[in-house]
């Protein structure tokens, strides 16, 4: 059977009739308002997701343990000139229009140095990241990867008209702008008969979003593209490993809105850049003063007993010698020898004023690496009481309150990694001193964010609940049977959401399948 990619506009609606998809030829009809009906078209559609396990490790190679939920369409008609047009169903995204030409760097670059430099000129000058910028950071990537040697393009790209349609909600943590970002790859490969293995794409589509300003992984492109339907996806980074499990048919996963938005703004990047650079910062501090054993690391997921080939005691002993927080100055005096290191890792956010959350971000990052990796197991074994509890184990990692109003500060005292490594020392299976038991101290919840959580917990039937995405606002995700989330919807409206006076904002997901360009089979 052959399949074709361009259709006419009436194509598609015959097509999506016939199928009973009615939000399709809503967006046919809408297509044709706004840009007429002169050529053909191409149809992609991205899922959001939602990582129930392997929070802020996909850029430290660790793995995540992702479901595909909700999606982002676009329609993409290729123009006669370099200009692409955008419009959003949504009003709230004001049209934009630009010129491929005019976005492009004028000589080949280096990607990372270049974003940077454009991510800092857009903050000095004061001028917020637009919609927009996702798709002109996933152009710029793909049309530079066309560069040749003598600086000229293999092929230059197409303008495009394009109309996005999206159910997931913006800045929720549920990667509303990668699914966007990915939906829009795809109409460029689609109109510009381009081809890329999955691995290579999801590589691209990471660094694409270097160019918003954020230095974030892989890990939801990897998602977005690799979901199946029914099945948990488990995404081994850097490099990129596959396999699915069943997602339990009896439950769901509720996602639900704290009611603060997850920005991306100058200040939540700041705080997500910080953390990245406590891992980094720790690490540094660790090869230094264990340069022979640490020495084959690289990454986080490696700082791990049997790839290091010591007890779990020795690796608590290690995490002893980090500081619990430090500031800049106490840095450099750890580390003489990394000035230039330091030096472009600060450029990327300034410092929190108790200093950098040092040890508790790294005792987090190889928990959360540990956790990531049983999570799957846990699953297959039908295991799926430990799988929630891994969830909760993630979510106190990231707890800053109690009760929504408390300061929640974590124990990573000596006193209790001393405890952990006595435990062990009596009993090496002791299961409350695993690594993977350790929630560590990343911080990246909000009071609000925290609050959820508790309330979902003491529901019959929920097995876990915890933050999504980069966290500092956005949903939690939620673990429940299937019997249960009635009373549980119930319980979040009248305990959460009515006190505050907000719409309650929850949505009940199984897994749906990953991003495609959508085809119209040939019959015959």
């Amino acid at each position: 059977m052959h399949h074709l990619k361009q259709h006419s506009l009436e194509k598609w609606r015959q097509f999506f009739n016939a199928h009973k998809k009615v939000d399709y030829v809503k967006l046919i009809d809408h297509f044709g308002l706004v840009f007429g009906n002169q050529s053909e078209t191409v149809i992609t559609k991205a899922p959001g997701r939602v990582n129930l396990i392997g929070m802020h490790i996909d850029h430290q190679g660790g793995s995540v343990n992702p479901i595909a939920i909700g999606e982002t369409r676009v329609i993409a008609q290729p123009r006669s000139d370099d200009s692409v047009i955008l419009k959003n169903v949504n009003p709230k995204f004001g049209k934009r229009s630009f010129r491929i030409s005019d976005i492009l760097p004028k000589e080949p670059v280096d990607w990372s140095i270049w974003t940077q430099e454009v991510s800092i000129k857009r903050q000095e000058a004061g001028i917020l990241v637009d919609w927009s910028d996702y798709a002109k950071a996933v152009i710029l990537m793909l049309q530079e990867d066309q560069r040749q040697s003598n600086g000229s393009y293999r092929q230059n790209f197409s303008g495009m008209n394009l109309l996005i349609d999206s159910n997931l909600p913006v800045a929720s943590g549920l990667s509303s702008s990668s699914s966007l970002v990915v939906a829009v790859a795809y109409a460029i490969i689609a109109i510009n008969a381009l081809s890329y293995e999955s691995k290579t794409l999801i590589d691209m589509l990471g660094r694409s979003e270097w160019y918003i300003g954020v230095r974030g992984g892989i890990g939801d492109h990897a998602a977005i593209i690799l979901g199946r339907e029914g099945q948990i996806s488990h995404i081994e980074l850097l490099p990129i490993n596959v396999s699915h499990a069943p997602f339990p048919s009896d439950y769901r996963i509720v996602i639900c809105h704290c009611g603060i938005e997850a920005k991306k703004s100058a200040s939540a990047q700041n705080t997500y850049n910080e953390r990245v650079a406590g891992y980094k910062i720790g690490l540094q501090i660790l090869k230094r003063d264990y340069p022979q054993i640490l020495d084959p690391v690289e990454l986080f997921r490696d700082l791990h007993p049997s790839f290091l080939g010591i007890p779990t005691t020795d690796l608590y002993r290690m995490l002893k010698t980090l500081p619990i927080r430090a500031a800049r100055a106490q840095i450099s005096a750890l580390l003489p020898r990394q000035e230039d290191m330091l030096e472009t890792l600060y450029r990327s956010h300034y410092q929190e004023e108790e200093g950098y959350r040092i040890r508790g971000v790294c005792l987090y990052g190889i928990a959360e690496c540990e956790r990531s990796r049983k999570a799957v197991k846990f699953l297959r074994l039908g295991d799926i009481r430990i799988f929630g509890e891994l969830i909760n184990l993630s979510h106190e990692g990231d707890r800053v309150s109690i009760n929504g109003t408390d300061r929640f500060e974590p124990d990573i005292s000596n006193v209790y990694l001393d405890q952990c490594i006595s435990f062990l020392e009596k009993d090496e299976n002791y299961d409350s001193a695993q690594i993977y038991r350790q929630p560590g101290a990343y911080a990246a919840s909000c009071p609000e964010l925290d609050s959820l959580v508790d309330f979902a917990r003491q529901n019959r039937g929920v097995h876990g609940a915890g933050l999504i995405g980069a966290g500092l606002g956005g949903c939690i995700s939620i673990l429940v049977q299937l019997d249960h989330v009635d009373e549980l919807v119930d319980v979040l409206t009248h305990q959460y959401f009515e006190p505050k006076e907000i719409p309650p904002f929850i949505e009940i997901c199984s897994p749906v399948d990953g991003a495609s360009i959508l085809e119209i089979p040939e019959i015959g």
